[in-house]
């Protein structure tokens, strides 16, 4: 198997595969991160990470490399490339092209390519599919999203249902067996089109709801109540079941999801008010926050000029160190503008976002002026 990319989803899926017993190359176009992996080193945190990448590259289980003849070795070709959004909210699909664009030079005869990134509906047909048939012909090929959350990547890689969109039966087939090696949980088949789409209304589902519960917690604001107690309440009743309110969505997949969803590959976008303004709550979260702070130092006839405010936990969630689209981004870069002086205190990252790191949490309380805790790490 060639794994290419070596991401938080590909390196954990490229082991895994190790696991069952397959010899994994690992492909990549970082120098860095193929020089971290070939001495054995993770590049990122994730439980047990460390000792099975230190277990098969001793093994010669586990190739991590920059070459990319090496997929004419392979027999299964598994792409975790990153697809991001552009600035203008765009679906960024470049990574994904080239990757497929390098694979399509080789003889791809009886090899079976599957997508794991996430992409907007219709992309394996009308991009993906064209670029790998360019010089090949009977490509087999299937569209299996990953469902790993960061912090529990192997334990969710094994337990979490998979969804399997291949364009024949061939290539279904192939898949499944491949796939039933490193699941214990249930397979379910489709086309690539049904495989595209559930893939992003889950993660859409998930930031709408995160959207309503940041909506009642500003409702409840105004009404001077405590919106956890509201939702202990509410939540006691046996059909609902409201998140918690937050800083906003970070991460890699739900401030990006909604917007592949609604851009199909060569179509017009979708309208989705209800999306798009759930998209707008929870990217407007940091700067209510930023508000709420600067509100306290008015309420305590304090100015926030030269305040000194430590920041717990900065990572996107809790218990993960990856900070992608982390709302303590925005507040601590708005707070340094109004000539705060931020004291970081996370036991999971070393980033602080230009403010002053902290390993001792008592040691940045004793002082601050104020206590802002942005990630619930246990």
């Amino acid at each position: 198997i060639c794994v290419v990319g070596l991401g938080q989803v590909g390196l954990p899926v490229a082991l895994s595969f190790c696991k069952a017993k397959f010899t994994v190359i690992g492909l990549d176009v970082n120098e860095i991160q193929i020089n971290l992996l070939k001495n054995r080193k993770s590049p990122f945190k994730e439980p047990i990470l460390q000792d099975l990448l230190e277990k098969y590259i001793e093994q010669n289980k586990f190739l991590p490399t920059k070459d990319e003849k090496m997929i004419a070795s392979s027999d299964i070709i598994i792409v975790c490339v990153p697809t991001p959004i552009s600035e203008d909210i765009k679906p960024d699909l470049s990574f994904l092209e080239k990757a497929c664009k390098t694979i399509s030079n080789f003889e791809l005869s009886d090899k079976l390519i599957i997508i794991e990134s996430s992409i907007p509906p219709k992309t394996f047909e009308n991009l993906i599919l064209p670029i790998l048939s360019k010089n090949n012909n009977n490509v087999l090929a299937s569209y299996i999203p990953e469902r790993l959350s960061p912090g529990q990547a192997f334990e969710e890689i094994e337990t979490t249902s998979r969804v399997i969109g291949a364009i024949d039966e061939k290539s279904r087939i192939i898949a499944k067996v491949v796939y039933s090696k490193i699941l214990k949980s249930e397979i379910y088949e489709t086309i690539p089109l049904v495989a595209e789409t559930c893939k992003l209304v889950e993660n859409t589902f998930r930031d709408v709801n995160v959207a309503f519960a940041n909506e009642i917690a500003m409702v409840c604001e105004t009404y001077g109540i405590d919106v956890l107690e509201v939702r202990n309440i509410c939540n006691s009743h046996p059909r609902v079941n409201i998140l918690s309110p937050g800083p906003g969505v970070g991460g890699p997949c739900l401030p990006k999801d909604p917007y592949l969803l609604l851009n199909p590959q060569n179509s017009t976008q979708i309208k989705s008010d209800m999306i798009t303004n759930a998209r707008k709550i929870n990217d407007s979260m940091p700067f209510h926050v930023l508000e709420m702070i600067k509100n306290s130092f008015k309420q305590k006839n304090k100015k926030i000029t030269n305040a000194l405010i430590t920041v717990l936990g900065v990572t996107y969630k809790a218990n993960v160190s990856d900070t992608r689209y982390s709302p303590a981004k925005e507040i601590i870069m708005d707070l340094l503008k109004n000539g705060c002086k931020v004291i970081v205190s996370d036991p999971k990252t070393n980033e602080t976002f230009n403010a002053i790191r902290e390993e001792d949490i008592w040691k940045s309380l004793i002082k601050s002026d104020m206590i802002v805790v942005l990630t619930e790490h246990d």
